[in-house]
């Protein structure tokens, strides 16, 4: 579970870096949904997730 935990805060920094990035240069999303998209905050609610269960 830790390792999931960390696959998904990288791969979810790396996308909310993007879309910070999108956002200064007020550009829109390339794959036509809103910033932040919701694939980044999915995914960091599953690393989350998984973090809380691994802690225990």
């Amino acid at each position: 579970m830790k390792n999931l935990a960390k696959v998904c805060f990288v791969i979810s920094g790396a996308l909310l870096i993007f879309d910070s990035i999108l956002m200064i240069l007020q550009k829109p999303n390339p794959i036509g949904l809103p910033l932040p998209c919701p694939v980044t905050l999915i995914i960091l609610g599953i690393g989350l997730i998984a973090f809380a269960f691994a802690k225990k």
